[in-house]
C-alpha cells in the first residue's frame, strides 16, 4: 500500500513537472513569435521609403507627358526629335528646343497668311495723303501703258502695290488685244524687250517716232532724220516738246551718242519749264512737264507753287485729268509728287536695268 502511494505521488509529481513545463515552453514560444513581429516592424518603415519611389516615380510619366506634348508639332515636320525623347531622356530639353521654333515658324507663317488679304503697304511709311489716295487709284487700273509707269515708281520709290506691274501689264494686254501697240513699251519694265527695224519703221505717232528710237538706241541705230526730229519737236512745243525732253533721258540712260546744236539740253529744259504756269487749273501737258523735269533731275525749274496746285485738284479718288486722259494725268502727278515728297541727288535710272 505504501508503494501504491509512494507511485501515486511519483505519478502526481511527473505530471506536475510536465504540466507545469509547457507554459514556459509555450512562454518561450511566444516570446520568439514576438521578436520575430518585432524584428518584422522595422523591416516595414524600412520598405515605406521604398513606397514613395512608385510615387516620386509618377511624376516621370507626367513629365513626360509634358515633354511629348508639343510632338504632335514635331512629328507633323519632322519625326526625328520623337525618337531622341523615348531613347535617352537626358536629351528630352534639346527636342522641346527644337519645337518651340517649329512652332513659332508657325505662328509667323498664320500671321503672314492672315496679312495677304489686306493691300500691302508701301515700303516708304510717310506718303502724304495726295501720293496714297493716288496710289490707291491704280488698284483698278486697267491701262496697260500705266502699268510700265508703276513699274517706275515701283524701282524708283519701292512702292509695293506696284511691284507685280510689268505681270498686271502682260496680263492686260491679253485682255484687251486692241492696246497691244503699248507692247513697243514695254522695254521701260523689262532691258530684254525688243523690235526690228521694221516695226519701227511702221511708227507713225508724231511723239512715238520721238521717244521709241530712244527707248531701242542700244539696239538700233537711230534714223536718218532723227537730229532733226529732236530739234523740231522743241520748235513745236507741246506734247512733242515733253517728248523730246523724254527721250532726252532714255538717250542718256541706253548711252546713245547723238550730233545735237550747241545749247539744245539747256534749251529744251528751259521750254518744258516754261509750259508750267501757276494758275488754278493744272492741265495735262504742265503735270507731263513736271513729271518729267523731275526724271531728269531738273526739278528745280519746277516753281515751288506749282505742286499747291496739282494737291489742290486732284479729285475725291486720288486721280487727276478729265475722263479722257485721267489715267495718263495721274500716273504724271503721282510720278511728280513723290519727287517733291523724297527728293535725292541720285535716282535709279527710268528704264529697267539689264539683270546680266
Amino acid at each position: 500500500m505504501k508503494k501504491f502511494m509512494l507511485g501515486i505521488l511519483g505519478l502526481v509529481l511527473i505530471i506536475s513537472v510536465v504540466l507545469g513545463g509547457f507554459p514556459n515552453y509555450n512562454a518561450a514560444k511566444q516570446n520568439s513569435s514576438e521578436e520575430s513581429v518585432y524584428i518584422l516592424e522595422p523591416t516595414q518603415p524600412e520598405a515605406e521609403p521604398t513606397l514613395p519611389e512608385p510615387v516620386d516615380a509618377e511624376p516621370v510619366p507626367e513629365s513626360e507627358t509634358e515633354t511629348t506634348w508639343p510632338e504632335p508639332v514635331v512629328v507633323k515636320a519632322s519625326p526625328a526629335p520623337e525618337a531622341e525623347v523615348n531613347e535617352n531622356k537626358t536629351n528630352e530639353t534639346d527636342p522641346t528646343q527644337e519645337t518651340e521654333p517649329e512652332a513659332k515658324s508657325i505662328t509667323e507663317t498664320e500671321t503672314n497668311e492672315t496679312d495677304l488679304p489686306p493691300p500691302t503697304p508701301p515700303i516708304q511709311q510717310n506718303y502724304s495723303a495726295p501720293v496714297l489716295n493716288a496710289i490707291n487709284f491704280f488698284r483698278t487700273s486697267t491701262e496697260p501703258e500705266a502699268m510700265l509707269w508703276l513699274d517706275v515708281m515701283n524701282r524708283r520709290f519701292g512702292i509695293a502695290e506696284f511691284t507685280n506691274a510689268l505681270e498686271q501689264f502682260d496680263h492686260l494686254l491679253s485682255l484687251f488685244p486692241d492696246k497691244s501697240y503699248a507692247r513697243l513699251f514695254r522695254r521701260m519694265a523689262d532691258y530684254n524687250s525688243r523690235i526690228n527695224v521694221e516695226e519701227l519703221k511702221r511708227v507713225t505717232n508724231e511723239v512715238d517716232i520721238i521717244t521709241l528710237p530712244a527707248l531701242y538706241c542700244d539696239q538700233l541705230d537711230f534714223p536718218a532724220n532723227y537730229s532733226t526730229l529732236l530739234e523740231e519737236g522743241i520748235s513745236n512745243g507741246g506734247y512733242q516738246l515733253t517728248h523730246v525732253l523724254l527721250a532726252w533721258i532714255w538717250i542718256q540712260e541706253n548711252g546713245g551718242e547723238i550730233e545735237l546744236p550747241d545749247g539744245f539740253v539747256e534749251d529744251m529744259y528751259q521750254a518744258n519749264s516754261a509750259l508750267i504756269n501757276t494758275d488754278s487749273t493744272v492741265t495735262d501737258i504742265e503735270m507731263e512737264a513736271a513729271a518729267f523735269l523731275c526724271l531728269a533731275g531738273q526739278s528745280e525749274l519746277v516753281d515751288d507753287s506749282f505742286v499747291d496746285c496739282v494737291i489742290a485738284s486732284q479729285a475725291a479718288d486720288g486721280s487727276w485729268g478729265g475722263i479722257d486722259k485721267r489715267w495718263h494725268t495721274t500716273v504724271l502727278g503721282l510720278l511728280y509728287l513723290l519727287h517733291i515728297e523724297f527728293p535725292s541727288d541720285s535716282y535709279p535710272p527710268v528704264l529697267a536695268p539689264s539683270m546680266a
